[in-house]
């Protein structure tokens, strides 16, 4: 993945395995999550040497409950880079959701919300909420919300990324990647951003890597800023 994006030029790439919770995507626990660290810091150190300008950060995809609680130890989290908390269970409920999303927002350990939806094309509708209040509290407490740029997924769609800019609300472009070439549906998740006329102070992905890391840090410490 390290080499696909040293191919794009990029300054860092996050690798966001899914946590324990999520056992049939392969998700890891803690231990792992420590060896995870120790790899990618022996990958980071190789291309230091090498003289590449890319940075490897830590992150996980971490699974929430329906309550907004997360399923890895803080002191596990709290060495990681960003974290990013995703729902995968009771996705199809008709009910008005919006309570969930407030709760995983307000989650101390979490900086973006993933695929927030949870939908899939031809297979789930996803979930319902009232997205103004949603975003306007992910601007209230600095917090970003993902578009899932997966072809299958494309979660925000361009309806709510529209919503979403218009509370000014901080963007992240995540391409839910399993294989290096993969990185190439960044290109679906920009598009939507675009056409939603988000602008480039507002997506995570046009952060400088010491942008990103002195934001992630605000909010662990509680002090962020919009800017």
């Amino acid at each position: 993945m390290a080499d696909a994006a040293k191919e794009r030029s990029y300054e860092y790439i996050a690798i966001t395995d899914h946590s324990k919770g999520l056992k049939i995507a392969g998700g890891i626990d803690e231990r792992a999550l420590k060896r995870q660290g120790t790899e990618i810091a022996k990958v980071n150190a190789a291309l230091s040497k090498s003289a590449s300008h890319l940075t490897v950060l830590r992150s996980i995809e971490m699974n929430l409950n329906p309550r907004g609680e997360g399923d890895m130890s803080p002191n596990s989290l709290r060495s990681l880079d960003l974290v990013l908390g995703s729902f995968h269970s009771a996705l199809r409920t008709p009910e008005d959701q919006t309570e969930r999303y407030l709760a995983a927002l307000r989650n101390p350990h979490i900086h973006i919300l993933g695929h927030p939806r949870g939908r899939i094309y031809n297979f789930r509708i996803g979930l319902k909420a009232d997205w103004p209040r949603v975003f306007a509290e992910a601007v209230r407490l600095h917090k970003a919300l993902e578009i899932d740029c997966y072809p299958d997924r494309q979660d925000l769609n361009l309806e709510l990324l529209k919503i979403a800019r218009d509370h000014g609300t901080r963007i992240s472009l995540g391409t839910d990647a399993h294989h290096g070439w993969q990185l190439e549906f960044i290109d679906l998740g920009l598009a939507a951003a675009l056409r939603a006329k988000i602008s480039a102070d507002r997506i995570v992905n046009f952060m400088s890597l010491l942008e990103v890391k002195t934001w992630a840090q605000a909010l662990r410490h509680g002090n962020a800023s919009k800017k």
